[in-house]
């Protein structure tokens, strides 16, 4: 454990050998002088200003022990987490959970909409919930139910944005969206083909996925996660970074926390909001 760090994940409730039942190989295991060559890829990768950053959290529908560890370590750090909610997964006890653990009074979650159950409707190709193959009608009840069922719920602290189930919609999904009033919608990709944003929404782009990853070979792909983060340290615009707690193990927990030492510390990154990105409140 590096002492320097504002707690040590064991109080946490995890074990340095939980393992959940899905996970990146490059999780596995703690990678050779990890913290090491985290240090030397942000170092590396720092331009003339210090970095903009926000963290989304997908799959949001309840609480256990690996949400309460990363609710602890996002507060620890007094860094904010966009949290993805799945509405049709939430219900009375589910909510009384996540409350628990993530108070509705505290600054720190950006809670928003993350499709509406989560359901791959493609019969062919990537999955999608929100894809072309859908049409109008059933794609707006679903979002439009979401919607009202998030609303009731979140109440003023819901943040219109629309987090996409992998990362992909279609421009049917864009003009649901428009119709609904939603501020911003937060990708993988840019917008769909054809996709003219005549009402301003903004696309709060994810460019680093911490957790869904690939690759089989861990210690290449560990390799590749840290030349990716670099690449990306050195850019103006804010930068999007996804977590899947579900899919992480005890060295996914350390990690994520040398990071985020790394970046408050040693990149002096400027933390956001979805609020504060979809308002421009983090521009120079």
């Amino acid at each position: 454990m590096n002492p320097g760090l504002p707690y040590d994940l064991p109080n946490f409730g995890l074990s340095e050998n939980y393992h959940p039942r899905r996970f990146a190989a490059l999780w596995q295991h703690p990678i050779p002088q990890w913290r090491h060559r985290l240090a030397e890829a942000i170092e590396k990768g720092l331009g003339n200003q210090a970095p903009r950053i926000f963290f989304r959290a997908d799959d949001i529908g309840a609480g256990g022990r690996p949400f309460e560890a990363l609710c602890r370590l996002f507060r620890s750090f007094e860094i904010p987490l966009a949290m993805a909610v799945v509405p049709a997964w939430i219900t009375g006890i589910r909510v009384k959970q996540l409350f628990k653990l993530a108070p509705l009074e505290e600054p720190f979650w950006g809670w928003h909409q993350h499709g509406w159950c989560h359901v791959n409707w493609q019969r062919s190709g990537k999955s999608s919930e929100f894809g072309e193959e859908r049409p109008f009608e059933k794609q707006f009840s679903d979002i439009s139910q979401g919607r009202r069922k998030l609303q009731d719920i979140f109440g003023e602290h819901l943040v219109d944005v629309f987090t996409p189930p992998w990362n992909r919609l279609s421009l049917t999904t864009m003009k649901i969206l428009e119709e609904l009033n939603f501020k911003a919608v937060s990708m993988a990709a840019g917008f769909p083909r054809g996709y003219k944003n005549p009402d301003g929404i903004k696309n709060l782009r994810i460019q680093l996925d911490l957790h869904t990853r690939k690759s089989r070979d861990g210690i290449s792909d560990f390799g590749v996660l840290l030349d990716d983060l670099a690449a990306l340290l050195g850019r103006r615009e804010p930068i999007g970074i996804m977590i899947h707690h579900q899919r992480m193990t005890y060295f996914a927990f350390e990690f994520l926390q040398e990071l985020l030492t790394r970046l408050q510390t040693q990149a002096e990154a400027r933390f956001s909001t979805f609020r504060e990105l979809i308002d421009g409140d983090n521009e120079e």
